[in-house]
């Protein structure tokens, strides 16, 4: 449930937390500050149970100030089902009632297929919206059927201006038909998890990242001839991460360069760590992996989650949003705290001097909570920048029992 009243405070957040020196040096050790924030873990969107939890996703549709939210829940990791939508015309302050999204779980009887709602983007140079979805099946097996014994499949598309979608291809291989979704010819070629947003260049070159058998393949939006077209894959060794690339996303930085930043997870010889990849032409070819660091060349820990790229309207500044740990995480965990830094575009390097915890766990809270799969958005009013967080494992008797919470500060 929304709460009615908004209560709009400018607190200073806890003490400074220290973060252990990833490569031991205590010396060099630093202090990450927190920021001023607007709104600081408000309750936004209620769990509506026992063992569920509730997630949303809020974007602008076109140019103005309309809002619209999609809404989900979950009982189980990566298994969402309930998908909603609704939509506020007063940017926020007020909603419609939510609709139900029909046709995104659907079980059929060749096997289960998800596609997932995600929204559209609208770019103010060539005054397109941009929808990049990702479809997974299940040959033979219901929705959300994980386990080590059954593989599925995933696929990326892109709609644009609400047109028919299009396949992200890299190969040879045969399109979705919507009578035959499970053919081999289309099932096994072109496999791509898709990334967290799209990046659009001031000339009016749009880019989206995806993860491959490959690695990393940034695709790009041929402005003659509209079509997308892929870069090199990037891999990485199954030294630096044991799951590969996951999860890129792409910024243009000042200089032009792309900057793609992905998610690993840790292996016996490295620790947890976010990796970055360059391309210097214009996201036809893309440089070998590195790890992402901070503008002094040290490193830092991040576990196997989820990050975000922001460019504030307010002051030009490109923010990274990421889970960045004191100590060497172990997979996944944990998932706190959740930081805001400014990027060093000249050096394509985390600002280590701008570092800020937004949120952390805090005393008595389960070590199992979560600060993680977050929605962001810019106010186009305030040119503030909103958080939307569903605190995972808050709850200590009920870890999925999981509301959302809002967060606001100002860049």
């Amino acid at each position: 449930m929304i709460h009615a009243l908004l209560i709009v405070v400018m607190i200073l957040m806890g003490p400074s937390l220290v973060l252990a020196d990833p490569e031991g040096h205590g010396d060099e050790a630093h202090k990450m500050n927190p920021p001023f924030v607007l709104v600081n873990r408000q309750l936004y969107y209620s769990s509506p149970g026992r063992g569920v939890a509730s997630w949303l996703s809020v974007w602008y549709a076109g140019a103005g100030l309309t809002r619209v939210e999609n809404l989900r829940t979950s009982a189980q990791s990566d298994a969402y089902r309930n998908w909603q939508r609704r939509q506020s015309e007063d940017n926020g302050r007020t909603w419609s009632p939510p609709q139900p999204l029909d046709g995104v779980v659907q079980e059929t009887k060749a096997g289960g297929i998800v596609e997932y709602p995600s929204h559209p983007i609208y770019d103010p140079v060539t005054k397109r919206s941009y929808r990049f979805f990702m479809v997974r099946q299940w040959p033979g097996l219901p929705c959300y059927t994980y386990d080590s014994k059954h593989a599925w499949v995933d696929h990326v598309f892109v709609s644009e201006d609400g047109g028919p979608p299009r396949l992200l291809r890299y190969e040879d291989g045969a399109d979705l038909s919507p009578a035959n979704p499970f053919d081999p010819a289309y099932l096994h070629a072109n496999k791509a998890y898709f990334g967290n947003a799209p990046a659009f260049a001031p000339d009016g070159t749009v880019y989206f990242p995806v993860a491959t058998r490959a690695g990393v393949i940034l695709f790009r939006r041929d402005q003659a001839s509209g079509e997308w077209r892929p870069s090199n894959g990037c891999p990485i060794s199954p030294d630096l991460s044991s799951r590969g690339l996951i999860e890129p996303e792409a910024a243009v930085l000042r200089n032009g360069r792309i900057l793609i930043v992905c998610r690993g997870s840790n292996t016996r010889k490295t620790p947890g760590r976010k990796w970055r990849i360059l391309s210097e032409d214009g996201g036809k070819s893309l440089g070998p992996v590195e790890e992402f660091r901070y503008d002094d060349g040290s490193p830092f820990y991040s576990p196997s989650s989820i990050h975000r790229f922001l460019r504030a309207g307010r002051n030009g500044k490109l923010y990274w949003f990421a889970n960045i740990t004191p100590e060497p995480p172990r997979g996944n965990a944990p998932r706190y705290p959740l930081c805001i830094a400014e990027i060093d575009e000249e050096r394509a390097a985390v600002r280590k001097d701008s570092l800020k915890v937004l949120d952390t766990r805090r005393a008595g809270e389960p070590e199992t909570l979560q600060f993680s799969n977050f929605s962001l958005l810019e106010d186009r009013a305030t040119g503030n920048i909103e958080i939307y967080v569903t605190l995972l494992g808050l709850n200590p008797k009920d870890f999925w029992r999981s509301d959302v919470y809002r967060y606001i500060f100002s860049p």
